[in-house]
Order: structure tokens, then sequence, then C-alpha cells
């Protein structure tokens, strides 16, 4: 596999998404996603679109600024499939929420998602969570491979 295109999608979609999350920036982040966008899967296990998606980060970032509170998130993969301009990556995600007391929680999950490349840049046009049995744990994320470790996933 062509490691380029791994290196490209994390510096379309990885790094800026972790960067968004950062900042609550709802805009930026929503930019990462095709407006064809279908999520599924998570918490609430429900099906939805782009503009349901929207809503739901806009509300959940201001909420979270609103109150002081911050989160950051991080990826690691343990699949990573890129041809030409469609991308399938599987991996886990540790998102640490802090309230603005100090008091910080760490939740792990998993994902896989779907990119694809238009007007030379990646975005993601399938997102799919699951909480899924045995629920992920840090041992489990520290296992999978880093986001900039490209070449473990080269043929």
């Amino acid at each position: 596999m062509d490691t380029d295109l791994l290196r490209q999608l994390n510096d379309d979609v990885w790094h800026p998404f972790a960067l968004a999350y950062s900042r609550l920036d709802a805009p930026a982040f929503l930019a990462l996603h095709s407006p064809e966008l279908i999520r599924a899967g998570g918490p609430a296990k429900q099906l939805i679109r782009f503009s349901e998606y929207a809503d739901q980060i806009e509300k959940w970032f201001a909420e979270l600024a609103g109150r002081g509170s911050s989160v950051s998130i991080s990826f690691r993969f343990v699949e990573r499939i890129a041809a030409d301009d469609v991308a399938s990556e599987r991996g886990l995600f540790r998102l640490v929420s802090t309230r603005a007391d100090g008091d910080g929680r760490t939740f792990y999950g998993r994902f896989h998602t779907y990119s694809r490349r238009t007007d030379g840049r990646w975005r993601v046009f399938v997102d799919h969570d699951t909480d899924e049995r045995p629920a992920a744990l840090e041992e489990d994320f520290v296992a999978a491979i880093d986001i900039d470790d490209v070449d473990a996933f080269k043929e």
C-alpha cells in the first residue's frame, strides 16, 4: 500500500480531527466530513446524516465550552487500507473529558471509517463507532498502531 495516502489521511482527517476536538471548533471538525456523511452506532445506536450530526456536535461543543470543560481525542489503528481515492480505517479512540474543576474521565471505543478524497482532500463519509464487548480498554488502545506509524501498514 502507498503509505503516502495514509500520511495524507493523517494530514487531512486525523490530526485536524484531534485539533478541532481540543479547540471545541465545530466548523473545523465538521469540515472533515463529507456532506453525504452517514454516521452509525455509538452509544445511542443510531443512524444519522450530516445535518443531524452537525447539530449534535455544535450543541455538544457549545455545552462543553459553556461549562468550561475540555475534551481531547486520540486515535490508534488496527487496519488502514487506502487505494486511489477511497480508504477504510479501523481503530480505537481514547476520549478524555475534563470538567472545569479538573475532574476528568477517560472513554475508549472502536471505530470504522470510510473516507473519500474529493477535490484533492480526504473527508470521512461513513463513520461507525461501537461499544461492542469486550469494551475497549487502555491496553487495547496501546496495543493498536500509532497514528503516525504508517509503515506498519505497508504491504
